[in-house]
C-alpha cells in the first residue's frame, strides 16, 4: 500500500519545481474530523481521527475508523487520509476494505494524488477474495499530466493483474487494463453474443458517444503529427464502405466472406483454437499469426497520398463498458495496408496504427504505434458490419475479446443555400 505514496512523494518534488498553470483533480474525498491544528511561522496543519461501530437491520455488524491530516504554507498545500471498515454479516461472512488517499498542490500550481485500496471478502462458506488497487498522477509545467494505476485480483479461479499509464498527448500506457480478469485456465476466452446483444450494446454506446468532431479538418489541424489521407474531403474518414467495395478494392474475393464472430464461429477452448469448428491451432499459434500480420503492415510504408480507401470509425468497448472513450479510425490501400488512428479521448492523445490485411485468411491485424505486444484482430467482412467484434492479443500469452462499434457522422438537415 506504500507505492502510490511513493510516487506521490515523486510528484510533489515534481510540483515544486514546476511552473504550469493546472486544475488537477485528486482520487475520491478525505474523511476524518478536525481536532486541533498548529500554525508556526506563517505554516499551518491540522488533522484527526474518528472511529465508529454498530450493527445493521440485517443483523450484521460493522466498524472502522477514519484519519485525516492536512497542511499548508509557504505557498503549498497538502493533506492525506486513510480508512479501514470491516461489515462481518449475520451468517459470519465478512467485506474488509482499507485505504490511503493524498493530495498535493505546489508553490507554483502543481498538483500530485495518489491513493491505494485494498479488499478482502470471505464467504460464509470460508472462501476468500483480495484486490487490490492503485493509482496516481502529476500536473506539471504548463499542464502536462503523466499517471498510471494497478491492480490485481485473487481467488478461487487464480489471480490476475492489470495496469494503465498514460502521459503527454501521446498514448504510451499498454491495454493490459482492456483485459478480462484472468484466472486459471483463462488466459485466453471468447463469449458468446448474439446479434441481438451485440445490437442492443451497440445503440447504448452510440447514444453515449461525444467525440463527432474527430477526423475533421479543425480536428485534425488541432492534432498535428496524426495519420491523415492526402485528398480526402471533408469527414471521409467516417465512411461506411460495403464488403463488396473493400474486396474489390484490395483484391479479394467478394463472394462468401468468411464471417470471423468470436465465441460463435471463432471459438477458444482451453489453448486450442477452433475455427469453424476444425481447430487452427493452439492460441500462441493463432496470437503469432496475428502478430506477423500486423508486423507487415509496420514493415510497409505507403506514403500518405497513395490511394487510400477509409473503413470508418469506432468506438472500443470491453467488458460490460456502456459509453467509450478510445476510437479507432482506419483506412487500407490496395496492397492491404491499414493505416489511421488510435484516440484517447480522455488524454486527447493520438497514436498512429499500423496494419494489415491477410489475403489468405481475410483478417485484418493492427496495433496501437509500432508495439507487437497488442495485436488487435478482427476479419475483414466484419470491419464492414456495423457491430464487429475483435481480439486483442497481449503478446501470445493472453487473448481477450472486446467489440467495435461503427459510428456514423448524424445526418445534417438540408440547409437552403444562402446568397
Amino acid at each position: 500500500m506504500t507505492r502510490p505514496f511513493v510516487f506521490l512523494l515523486v510528484c510533489v518534488g515534481l510540483c515544486g519545481l514546476s511552473g504550469g498553470a493546472a486544475d488537477g483533480r485528486g482520487f475520491g474525498g478525505f474523511g476524518g474530523a478536525r481536532f486541533g491544528g498548529f500554525s508556526a511561522g506563517g505554516y499551518r496543519g491540522y488533522g484527526g481521527f474518528s472511529s465508529f461501530g454498530g450493527a445493521d437491520r440485517f443483523g450484521g455488524t460493522y466498524s472502522g475508523s477514519r484519519s485525516f491530516e492536512a497542511n499548508a504554507g509557504w505557498g503549498a498545500r497538502g493533506a492525506t487520509g486513510s480508512y479501514d471498515h470491516t461489515w462481518t454479516g449475520a451468517a459470519g461472512g465478512s467485506v474488509s476494505t482499507s485505504g490511503e488517499r493524498g493530495l498535493y498542490r505546489g508553490p507554483l500550481g502543481g498538483v500530485a494524488a495518489g491513493g491505494s485500496r485494498d479488499t478482502t471478502v470471505t464467504t460464509p462458506g470460508g472462501r476468500t477474495f483480495t484486490a487490490d488497487r492503485e493509482r496516481g498522477a502529476v500536473s506539471g509545467p504548463l499542464g502536462r499530466t503523466v499517471g498510471g494505476a494497478s491492480g490485481s485480483v485473487e481467488g478461487r479461479f487464480g489471480a490476475a493483474g492489470w495496469e494503465s499509464a498514460f502521459s503527454g498527448n501521446r498514448y504510451t500506457g499498454n491495454m493490459t487494463h482492456y483485459a478480462s480478469v484472468y484466472g486459471a485456465n483463462g488466459a485466453h476466452s471468447t463469449a458468446y453474443w448474439s446479434r441481438g446483444f451485440i445490437g442492443a450494446r451497440a445503440g447504448v454506446v452510440r447514444t453515449g458517444f461525444g467525440y463527432y468532431d474527430c477526423f475533421r479538418p479543425a480536428w485534425y489541424a488541432a492534432h498535428p503529427g496524426c495519420w491523415a489521407a492526402a485528398g480526402w474531403a471533408a469527414g471521409a474518414a467516417w465512411a461506411t464502405p460495403t464488403y463488396a467495395a473493400v474486396a474489390t478494392y484490395c483484391g479479394l474475393p467478394p463472394e462468401s466472406p468468411p464471417d470471423y464472430d468470436y465465441g460463435s464461429s471463432v471459438v477458444y477452448q482451453g489453448d486450442a483454437v477452433y475455427v469453424d469448428g476444425q481447430e487452427a491451432g493452439t492460441a500462441q499459434q493463432y496470437a503469432e499469426q496475428a502478430t506477423a500480420t500486423a508486423a507487415k503492415g509496420q514493415t510497409m510504408s505507403p506514403p500518405p497520398t497513395d490511394d487510400w480507401k477509409p473503413l470508418g470509425v469506432f468506438a472500443l468497448v470491453s467488458g460490460d463498458e456502456k459509453t467509450s472513450n478510445n476510437i479507432f479510425q482506419l483506412a487500407v490501400n490496395k496492397d492491404g495496408v491499414i493505416r489511421g488512428n488510435f484516440y484517447d479521448g480522455v488524454t486527447d492523445a493520438t497514436t498512429e496504427v499500423f496494419g494489415a490485411i491477410n489475403k489468405q485468411s481475410k483478417l485484418a491485424a493492427w496495433t496501437i504505434g509500432k508495439k507487437q505486444d497488442r495485436v488487435f484482430e478482427a476479419g475483414v467482412y466484419n470491419l464492414t458490419q456495423p457491430e464487429c467484434p475483435c481480439l486483442l492479443h497481449l503478446g501470445t500469452q493472453r487473448t481477450t475479446q472486446m467489440l467495435l462499434v461503427r459510428v456514423e457522422q448524424p445526418k445534417q438537415s438540408a440547409t437552403p443555400a444562402g446568397p
